[in-house]
């Protein structure tokens, strides 16, 4: 049966087409266009044997659904299968096949495409996809994948561990319902942050467990996109542990700062006591109106409080962060180092910023802390007669302490190591101090910069975002 002959048009159409297709009558091989030859290897001259070319686990199958053509007339359903090349190498086709009316005969035209490519892909997808759900399975941590509205699309089998959920309980809810109600605001924020920045941010909060207990996890996310879909993928973690053990270490600073305060704090009350014994002496001689002394005596009095009260604000550790006032936080620090920075004839020469209200996100305590380590420091390294300027400002959101001493500097390959575990340029020192100073200003979302020369001194950057009153919602 020669199709080319009797049917120009449909040959001209088969020849021009970028698919291979064959017409087939029984189970013969009529006619295969341009593209078929060149699918399977073989030469335009060359007879093409169906036993050949098709795989033989589809040889039975393959036949039935030419007779299911043959006979009802009607097409079969595309399917995937197998075919051999001239060479032996083995593809992955898609076929499709529908029945072909020429000259009353009943023939068959079939359309296949390579799909092997595809079909590698797949499985390279596939394998991958296991790979990540053993790993998923076998990780520690909490990986879950969040929409940008925040409710969970996946957790990994940990969470039951972890959280004491089991996957399947959190789906479609959202983390925000069992986090802390003090740091909900902040973890809002920072998942708002993540959506809109496409940043990675890592954050600490209190997180409820089915047991109704609390625990502190760290959770880091990224934003994943997919096509037309975006999500947030986050890796969340247990840090009680290492809360508490921070908590003990900052609460163990704070009680060696206050022991080195001593001398200073001794000093600043002694000058007020010493006023009010004179005048104490003064009234009980009866040589003066104790009237008029009653006002100077308060004032004295109030001064020996503030002392007090910023000394037992050490004892008094807070994890919650409200809006402080770091102008004034940074006039505390300064009042209560006057007096260690005058037993070294050190000048403290404090510009605050043309703002007032420098507000940031804090606890003050904490605060307090850091800039009394790093105020502390400033005045050891300063020579005697030497001066210690500390300046407040605002810079791109951000405001910035910046606490400048004109000492003798740090060496280059120490300046790296400023804020490690147990490092110290001090001879007696343990390090701990900028340690904890590190890690409290981290925990309030900033950054303490460094700028050093030796012979000239050294300058302390603490970088810290400003608080804003307007939030968006989630």
């Amino acid at each position: 049966m020669s199709l080319e002959e009797n049917n120009i048009d449909f040959i001209q159409m088969v020849e021009n087409s970028l698919s291979a297709i064959l017409v087939m009558h029984n189970k013969e091989v009529i006619y295969a266009n341009p593209i078929s030859y060149e699918l399977l290897g073989y030469e335009p001259n060359e007879i093409l044997v169906l036993d050949r070319f098709l795989h033989p686990d589809y040889h039975s199958f393959c036949r039935k659904r030419l007779d299911h053509i043959y006979t009802y007339r009607k097409p079969v359903k595309l399917m995937e299968q197998k075919m051999v090349k001239k060479d032996g190498a083995i593809i992955d086709v898609e076929v499709k096949a529908s029945p072909y009316i020429f000259n009353g005969k009943v023939l068959a035209q079939v359309h296949f495409q390579d799909i092997t490519s595809r079909k590698l892909y797949e499985q390279k997808l596939k394998n991958s996809e296991e790979k990540y759900r053993i790993i998923s399975k076998n990780v520690t941590d909490v990986i879950s994948e969040q929409s940008t509205k925040g409710e969970w699309l996946y957790l990994s089998p940990s969470s039951k561990e972890i959280l004491g959920y089991d996957p399947d309980e959190l789906l479609g809810k959202s983390p925000f319902e069992f986090i802390h109600p003090d740091d909900k605001r902040q973890a809002k924020d920072t998942f708002c942050s993540i959506v809109q920045s496409q940043t990675t941010k890592t954050i600490r909060f209190r997180f409820m467990k089915k047991s109704g207990d609390y625990i502190w996890l760290e959770s880091r996310g990224k934003v994943l996109c997919r096509r037309d879909c975006k999500t947030v993928i986050t890796d969340s973690r247990d840090v009680s542990e290492q809360m508490e053990a921070e908590k003990r270490l900052r609460q163990s600073e704070k009680l060696a700062i206050i022991g080195e305060l001593s001398a200073g704090v001794v000093h600043e009350i002694r000058n007020p006591l010493t006023s009010i014994k004179g005048f104490l002496q003064l009234m009980q001689a009866g040589t003066i109106n104790t009237t008029d002394y009653i006002q100077i005596l308060t004032t004295e009095v109030e001064r020996i409080e503030q002392i007090s009260n910023d000394l037992l604000a050490f004892a008094k550790p807070s994890d919650e962060l409200k809006p402080q006032n770091l102008v004034q936080i940074m006039h505390d620090v300064i009042f209560l180092m006057r007096g260690q920075a005058e037993r070294k004839h050190v000048d403290i020469d404090w510009t605050p910023s043309s703002d007032s209200t420098l507000t940031i996100l804090g606890d003050a305590s904490q605060l307090k802390q850091v800039l009394i380590n790093i105020v502390k420091n400033g005045i050891e390294a300063s020579k005697d007669g030497g001066k210690l300027k500390i300046t407040a400002s605002k810079t791109n959101g951000h405001a910035v302490i910046e606490i400048t001493d004109n000492g003798e500097g740090i060496p280059a390959d120490k300046l790296a190591k400023i804020g490690q575990s147990f490092f110290t340029t001090k001879e007696k020192g343990t390090g701990l101090g900028l340690m904890v100073s590190y890690k409290i200003v981290k925990n309030h979302h900033g950054k303490i910069t460094i700028d050093s020369k030796e012979g000239e001194g050294t300058t302390f950057r603490l970088h810290f975002p400003l608080f804003l009153k307007k939030v968006k919602e989630v």
